[in-house]
């Protein structure tokens, strides 16, 4: 799925995106952001171009914050310290782990990592596919499989309440 897609169909579920924005100027080393108050995320394309980063892998990281956002995780990351520690060592360069380490307040770092981690592995499918359950699963209605899937994923647990399955 193009880059432009993604984006597209984001848009379509209530993510605003825009160019540039109040982050932009306030935060001179940011190439994007996501602000869950105004579900908007913002674009530093100009920093984005100039530090030779990929518009695509800036949009899955910056929507993958939304799909945290719309899950309910809150600055939490979906992955353990042990799952989230094991990719890191596997995955980043140590010297832009400890600048997250420095840059984040303490109960964002793993979310900081793991939204750097997918934006890497993960396909714009597969955030585009997060997206559409969250918006899905958000709708839901109380009762019934998705109420119960609801429930359970953002930690209401009828499902681990119900013994008896």
């Amino acid at each position: 799925m193009p880059t432009l897609l993604l984006l597209l169909m984001a848009a379509g579920m209530g993510v605003g995106i825009v160019d540039g924005g109040a982050w932009c100027r306030d935060h001179a080393a940011a190439v994007g952001s996501y602000d869950p108050q105004r579900s908007e995320v913002a674009f530093c394309t100009e920093r984005i171009k100039a530090n030779g980063r990929s518009i695509g892998e800036v949009a899955r990281h910056e929507l993958f914050h939304a799909v945290q956002h719309q899950f309910g995780r809150d600055g939490r990351s979906f992955l353990s310290d042990g799952q989230i520690t094991s990719l890191v060592h596997r995955f980043m360069d140590d010297r832009e782990v400890m600048a997250v380490i420095s840059v984040y307040p303490s109960d964002e770092i793993n979310s900081e990592l793991e939204a750097r981690l997918v934006s890497r592995l993960l396909p714009n499918e597969a955030i585009g596919g997060m997206l559409l359950a969250a918006r899905v699963i958000q709708q839901a209605p109380q009762q019934g499989l998705l109420g119960s899937l609801r429930a359970y994923v953002m930690g209401g647990s009828p499902l681990r309440q119900n013994k008896a399955i």
